[in-house]
C-alpha cells in the first residue's frame, strides 16, 4: 500500500529513460598501472589511505548504462548529501558513510589546514618544480605517462606521482584534461599530512554536488556527465543486494584480451535488469549496507548544513521497524518518454570533414553584418586584452550559473520544509481539537450521569417535542412540586425524611463529583475549584498539609524556585504542563533524594535534569544549526557553570559515574513527557503516556535539537577523558510506546515522573510495572515531600 508520507520518485515506475549512460572523467585502468609501478614496499606506504580503493580494480567494472539506471530510480529527497534509489521496490541509500564503507576512504571532517601546507611561503622554492619541472601544467594523463615509465623514477617521486594521480587523477576528477591543483602538489610535500587528509569526504562532497545539480532533462538525455567518483554507487548496490554478485560475467582484461595479473570482473546487466522486475520471488536488499566492527576514519559522516528530511526519517523509522518495502509504497515522478530532451548536434560531412552544424547557428548575412560593424577587428595589441575579457566574462557566468543553483536548492529546500510545517500545523490542529472535543464530551456526561443535575449536555442534541432530558437522576425527579398543599403530617415526616437522605446523597454526590473531576484533570492548578483538595485526600498526613498551607506561604527550593499554596496543592491532582515552574521544583527534589547520597552497591548511575535545562539548548539551536564549526560553538555560561557544579558538588561526573541523565519536556504546553539520554550507546529516548496523539516521525523534530547540541556538550564540558572524546554524531532516536497510557493528559506529568524514578532504579523491568492507578497516591507523596524539604517533617496525630 502507498504511503503518501513516503518520499516520491523523480520518474514514475517503469517509466524511466533507457538506453542511457554515464559518462565518467576517471579509468579505472589507473589502479592497474599504479599497481604495475609501485613495489610491494611503496604500496605498503600507501595502502593505509588507498588500500580498499586498490583492490576496487579486481571488483565488477564501471558500468555507465548501470549508474544511469541507478541515478533515474532517485527518490526526491531534500537532503544535500545522500540521495535514495529503489531496487526492486526497496529503497537503498547513498550517503558519506556507504561512501566510505565501498572506498575504504577517510570520511572525517575536513581540517582547517596551516597556508603553508598548502601555498609556498615567499622565500622558499615551491614543490612544484621538484615534481615536475619547467612544465607550466601537468594533467592527470601526463601523470599516467610518467608512472608507465616508473623504472626511471626515484621511489618518492613514484610514490607521490601515484597519490597525485589517485587523487586529481581517479578520485576528483572534473574533465578528461583536468590539471593537478597546485594546492595538492604543495601539500603532498608532506607526505604523511597528505594521506592523512580525507579525500573520501572531499571526492564525495564533489559527487554528490554534481548528482544533485543534474536536473531531470539532464538525466533523461542520451548521456550525463558527472564528476567525481561515481562508480561508488554501484560498488554500493553490489553490497546491497547479493544477488548482483550472482550477476557478474567472465574475468577479462579489456587493454590486453589475455590473462593478466589484475584482471577485470565484468556484470551482465540483463541479470541486474531482471531482478530489479522480479515480481514472483522476493529480492533481498540491504536499505543500508552494515558496517564492519574493525572500520576506521566514518566516526563522524554528519554535515554542517544538513538539512531535515521527513520522508527520510519516516523511511528510517520503517527500516528499524522491520517494515517490508514494496514497489507500490513510493508513488509519483515523471514518465521518462515525455520529459524534454535537447536532440544532440548534427554532423554534417563536407569533404574528409565533419562539421557540427549547431540548432544555433548564426546565419551568413549576421556574419557579414558583423564583420562590417568593425566589432570583431583586433588589432595585435588587443589580443592580450580580448583574451582577459572572454577570461573574465566565463568567470562570471560560471559564478552566475552555480548561484543559481544554489539558490534555486534553497528556496527547493525552504519550500519543501514549509509545505511539510504547514501539513503538520494542520492536521495536528484537527487531531487536537477532535480529541479536545471527545474528552470534553466524556467529562461532561460523566458529570451529569455521576450528580443528575438539571443541566442539558452540550454536546447532545435536544430531546424531540420538548421531552424530559434523560441525564436527570430520580433524586431530582422526586422534589416536592411547587405550590402543593394538600400534605398531611405523615407526608411532612417523609419529607423531612427524604430531605436528610437527599442530604446524604447530595455530599455522597459531592464527593463522587471530586473523584470524577480530579481523574479528569479539571482541577485549576490555582486551587480556586469549588472541590478542595482535601475533599479526596487518601491519607491523614496529606490532609494535615492542606491545613497547613495557608494562602500566604510560599516555599522556597533554591536556585529562583519558589512556590505557592495553590502551586503546592496542585501538585496533587496535575504537574501543569503550562507552569514548568513546579515540575522544575519535583525534579529538584527527586534528584536530591535519589542521587545525592547514593550507595555504591546500589549505584543506579543516573542523574536527573530539569526543564530549564533543555529550555536553554533550545534558545541556542538557531545558532548552533548557523555555526560552520560546530566544535567551536560557544554554549550559554550560566548552563555549563550549572552542570560543572553539579559535578563539584556531588562528585559524580558524566560517563565516569553517570551514564543515564532524565529530564521531563513539555510537548505542545498541554502534556508532558519523559527523555532519557543514554550516554554509553549514544542515544536519545523518550517515554510517552500518549503515544497516539503524534507519531515517532512528527514528535523526533521537536526534539532534534537535543540529538544535535548534546555530543558537542559533552565534549565542551569535558570533565574526563571519556568526555572530550565523545563522538559528535547526532543521538539516536528512539520512542517507547510500550510504557503506561495516560487516560487524562493531567497525569502525564505524574507518569512522567515515575518513568524516570522506576528506570532510574530498575531500568526496563521496573519501569514495566508503572500504570496509572498508583499516580493519585504517589502525587500526594511527593507533595508532601516538597513540603517537608522547606519546613520539616510533619507529624501524624
Amino acid at each position: 500500500m502507498a504511503d503518501p508520507q513516503l518520499p516520491t520518485r523523480l520518474f514514475a515506475d517503469r517509466e524511466e529513460p533507457s538506453d542511457d549512460r554515464v559518462n565518467m572523467y576517471f579509468k579505472l585502468n589507473t589502479i592497474k598501472v599504479v599497481l604495475k609501478a609501485l613495489q610491494p614496499k611503496e604500496l605498503d606506504i600507501i595502502r593505509p589511505c588507498f588500500g580498499k580503493l586498490l583492490d576496487v580494480y579486481s571488483k565488477p567494472v564501471f558500468s555507465g548504462k548501470l549508474a544511469h539506471f541507478l541515478l533515474t530510480r532517485q527518490l526526491d529527497v531534500v537532503k544535500r548529501h545522500e540521495i535514495w534509489v529503489v531496487f526492486a521496490g526497496k529503497p537503498v541509500r547513498f550517503s558519506l558513510r556507504e561512501f566510505g564503507l565501498v572506498t575504504g576512504l577517510n570520511c572525517g571532517p575536513l581540517p582547517a589546514l596551516d597556508r603553508t601546507l598548502v601555498k609556498c611561503p615567499p622565500g622558499v622554492t615551491p614543490y612544484w618544480f621538484t615534481l615536475f619541472g619547467g612544465e607550466e601544467s601537468f594533467t592527470g594523463e601526463m601523470l599516467l605517462a610518467k608512472l608507465r615509465r616508473a623504472k626511471s623514477l626515484t621511489s618518492e617521486l613514484r610514490i607521490k606521482y601515484a597519490c597525485l594521480l589517485l587523487v586529481d587523477g581517479f578520485l576528483c576528477r572534473r574533465s578528461f584534461h583536468m590539471k593537478i591543483p597546485k594546492e595538492h602538489v604543495e601539500m603532498i610535500r608532506d607526505l604523511d599530512v597528505f594521506l592523512k587528509y580525507p579525500w573520501g569526504r572531499y571526492s564525495f562532497d564533489m559527487t554528490m554536488q554534481c548528482i544533485k545539480s543534474r536536473s531531470l532533462n539532464q538525466l533523461a538525455q542520451a548521456t550525463v556527465a558527472i564528476q567525481g567518483f561515481i562508480h561508488a554507487l554501484v560498488l554500493v548496490l553490489v553490497e546491497a543486494v547479493p544477488a548482483v554478485r550472482s550477476s557478474v560475467g567472465e574475468i577479462t582484461d579489456p587493454e590486453s584480451g589475455d590473462e593478466d595479473v589484475f584482471p577485470v570482473i565484468s556484470l551482465k546487466l540483463d541479470k541486474v535488469w531482471d531482478l530489479d522486475k522480479e515480481t514472483k520471488v522476493e529480492v533481498d536488499v540491504l536499505c543500508i549496507i552494515p558496517a564492519p566492527e574493525d572500520v576506521v576514519g566514518l566516526e563522524d559522516c554528519s554535515w554542517a548544513d544538513e538539512v531535515r528530511d521527513p520522508g527520510v526519517e519516516l523511511i528510517l523509522q520503517k527500516i528499524e521497524e522491520g517494515a517490508k518495502f514494496n514497489r507500490g509504497m513510493f508513488l509519483g515522478g515523471y514518465r521518462g518518454a515525455y520529459v524534454h530532451v535537447e536532440p544532440p548536434p548534427s554532423e554534417v560531412k563536407k569533404g574528409k570533414r565533419k562539421v557540427r552544424s549547431q540548432s544555433g547557428r548564426v546565419s551568413s548575412k549576421s556574419k557579414k553584418l558583423k564583420v562590417r560593424s568593425g566589432r570583431s577587428r583586433y588589432t595585435p595589441s588587443d589580443q592580450n586584452s580580448a583574451a582577459f575579457l572572454a577570461s573574465v566574462k566565463s568567470e562570471i557566468e560560471a559564478g552566475m550559473k552555480e548561484a543559481r543553483g544554489d539558490l534555486f536548492a534553497h528556496v527547493a529546500v525552504e519550500l519543501k520544509s514549509m509545505e511539510l510545517r504547514l501539513e503538520q500545523s494542520f492536521k495536528q490542529s484537527i487531531c487536537s481539537a477532535v480529541a479536545d472535543a471527545l474528552q470534553a464530551k466524556n467529562v461532561v456526561q460523566k458529570i451529569i450521569e455521576e450528580v443528575g443535575v438539571d443541566i442539558p449536555d452540550p454536546y447532545q442534541q435536544p430531546p424531540p417535542n420538548g421531552s424530559a432530558n434523560p441525564g436527570r437522576s430520580s433524586v431530582t425527579q422526586q422534589k416536592k412540586p411547587a405550590g402543593d398543599t394538600n400534605l398531611d403530617a405523615s407526608s411532612e415526616e417523609v419529607d423531612g425524611s427524604t430531605s436528610r437522605d437527599e442530604d446524604s446523597s447530595s455530599s455522597q454526590t459531592n464527593e463522587e463529583l471530586s473523584t470524577a473531576v480530579a481523574e479528569s484533570g479539571e482541577v485549576s492548578a490555582g486551587g480556586n475549584d469549588p472541590v478542595e483538595a482535601v475533599e479526596f485526600a487518601s491519607s491523614a498526613k496529606f490532609k494535615k498539609l492542606v491545613d497547613l498551607l495557608t494562602p500566604t506561604i510560599e516555599l522556597d527550593f533554591g536556585d529562583g524556585l519558589v512556590l505557592n499554596a495553590s502551586e503546592l496543592r496542585a501538585v496533587a491532582t496535575s504537574i501543569p504542563p503550562d507552569n514548568p515552574k513546579v515540575m522544575d521544583v519535583c525534579v529538584s527534589v527527586l534528584r536530591e533524594s535519589l542521587f545525592k547520597s547514593v550507595d555504591p552497591t546500589t549505584d543506579p548511575r543516573a542523574d536527573m535534569l530539569p526543564c530549564k535545562f533543555n529550555g536553554s539548548l533550545a534558545l541556542m539551536y538557531s545558532k548552533f544549526k548557523r555555526c560552520r564549526r560546530k566544535d567551536t560553538f560557544e554554549f550559554d555560561a550560566d548552563l555549563l557553570s550549572s552542570v560543572t557544579a553539579r559535578f563539584t558538588s556531588h562528585g559524580r561526573k558524566w560517563l565516569e559515574s553517570i551514564d543515564f541523565l532524565y529530564s521531563p519536556f513539555n510537548i505542545d504546553k498541554n502534556r508532558w513527557i519523559a527523555v532519557m539520554v543514554d550516554l554509553p550507546s549514544h542515544s536519545l529516548s523518550v517515554f510517552d503516556s500518549t503515544a497516539d496523539v503524534r507519531r515517532g516521525s512528527r514528535l523526533r523534530p521537536e526534539l532534534e535539537f537535543i540529538c544535535d547540541m548534546f555530543p558537542y556538550l559533552v565534549r565542551k564540558l569535558g570533565a574526563n577523558e571519556l568526555m572530550t572524546s565523545y563522538p559528535l554524531h547526532p543521538l539516536a532516536f528512539v520512542r517507547h510506546t510500550t510504557v503506561a497510557q495516560a487516560t487524562a493528559r493531567a497525569n502525564t506529568g505524574m507518569l512522567s515522573i515515575l518513568f524516570m524514578e522506576a528506570h532510574a532504579l530498575g531500568g526496563f523491568e521496573e519501569l514495566d510495572r508503572v500504570n496509572e492507578s498508583g499516580v493519585r497516591e504517589r502525587a500526594e507523596q511527593l507533595a508532601l515531600e516538597l513540603y517537608e524539604h522547606c519546613c520539616g517533617d510533619i507529624e501524624e496525630e
